[in-house]
C-alpha cells in the first residue's frame, strides 16, 4: 500500500488515541454534517482535524483521502466547518475527526521530523553528462553525502534501453568550504553519456495531503518515531513528570527502535576501489555495442 501524508496523519492520530470515526449525512466542500453522532457542544471540535476516509460510492472518489483543519463546530446543525476539500462529502462517506489535542500541523511537523531521520535510495541520471577530456565532475551536494554507485550510459537514443554499466574505482574529492565536491572518474569516457548516481539521503518532506511516502519505508517507522517526538516535545516543553507522558514517551521510543530493526531499508552497498581493465563490455553486448571508450 502506498501511504500519503493524509494516511500518515490519520494513523498518527489513531496511535495517539485522539480519533473518533463516523459516517457523514451530508456536507459541502467546506463543511461536514453528521446529524447522528456529532452532538457535542458548540466549538467542541474547533482547531481539530477531519479526514475523509472512504467514499460511500465505492469508487474512491474525492474527497476520499483528504484532510482539513476545522475552524468551527455548530451543535445545532451538527456541522463541522473546515478548510476547503476538492469535493463535498456525500451521505455515507466515512470520516474521522480529532480534537485539537494534537493539531494537524503538529502532526505534519512530527512526521517530517521523523522522515528526516530515515534515509532512502535515490537515483540521479540528469546532473552529470560525460565531457571531452574530463574526469572530474561537480557532484550534487545531496549525492556527495552518501554516494553508493556510479553507472555509465553505454547506449543512447532509447530511454528504455540505456545499457548501464557500473563504473568502479571512482572517488569523491573534497573542495573548499561552500563549494560542491567533485566526482573523480578513473578515466575519460565517450562524450555526452549520462552518468547515473545512486545514493542514500533523507526522505523528502511531505507537504500536501496526497504527497506519498516512499514505498521502501514501512509506515510504522514513521508513525512510531513521530509519536515519540510529539511525546518527547510535550515532556520537555511542560517539564512534566506526569507518569503517563513519560511512560508514553518511553513506549514509543521502544517501538521506534523495534521498527527500525524490523523494517530496515536496504540500499546498495558502497564498493571499495578496484583496479579494472581499461575496457569494459557487458556480457550480452552485441559486437561493437556498449563498449566504454
Amino acid at each position: 500500500m502506498t501511504y500519503t501524508l493524509s494516511n500518515l496523519t490519520y494513523e498518527l492520530a489513531v496511535e495517539l488515541g485522539t480519533v473518533y470515526e463516523g459516517e457523514a449525512t451530508g456536507g459541502t466542500t467546506t463543511t461536514l454534517i453528521d446529524t447522528n453522532d456529532l452532538t457535542q457542544a458548540d466549538d467542541y471540535w474547533n482547531e481539530g482535524t477531519v479526514w475523509i476516509l472512504d467514499d460511500a460510492g465505492g469508487a474512491s472518489a474525492a474527497p476520499e483521502g483528504e484532510y482539513a483543519k476545522i475552524s468551527d463546530f455548530d451543535n445545532g446543525t451538527s456541522t463541522v466547518t473546515h478548510g476547503t476539500l476538492t469535493a463535498a462529502p456525500a451521505a455515507g462517506d466515512r470520516y474521522a475527526i480529532a480534537k485539537k489535542t494534537y493539531t494537524l500541523y503538529t502532526m505534519i511537523q512530527a512526521i517530517n521530523r521523523a522522515l528526516r531521520n530515515i534515509n532512502i535510495e535515490y537515483t540521479d541520471t540528469t546532473t552529470i553528462d560525460t565531457a571531452a577530456s574530463q574526469t572530474e565532475y561537480t557532484l550534487p551536494a545531496i549525492a556527495a553525502m552518501d554516494l553508493r554507485q556510479v553507472f555509465l550510459q553505454t547506449k543512447t537514443g532509447d530511454a528504455d534501453d540505456n545499457r548501464w554499466v557500473e563504473i568502479f574505482d571512482w572517488y569523491i574529492q573534497k573542495t573548499a568550504t561552500g563549494t560542491q565536491e567533485e566526482l573523480i572518474l578513473p578515466r575519460q569516457y565517450t562524450t555526452s553519456r549520462d552518468v547515473k548516481l545512486v545514493y542514500m539521503a533523507p526522505h523528502g518532506k511531505l507537504y500536501d495531503y496526497n504527497d506519498k511516502l516512499d514505498e521502501s519505508v514501512h509506515m510504522e517507522r514513521v508513525i512510531f518515531r513521530a509519536a515519540w517526538m510529539i511525546m518527547n516535545t510535550e515532556v520537555q516543553q511542560t517539564r512534566s513528570q506526569d507518569p503517563y507522558l513519560v511512560e508514553s514517551r518511553e513506549y514509543y521510543k521502544s517501538l521506534t527502535q523495534l521498527a527500525d530493526v524490523r523494517y530496515q531499508i536496504k540500499g546498495p552497498q558502497k564498493r571499495g576501489r578496484l583496479m579494472i581493465p581499461d575496457k569494459m563490455v557487458e556480457d550480452d553486448a552485441a559486437p561493437g555495442e556498449n563498449t566504454i571508450s
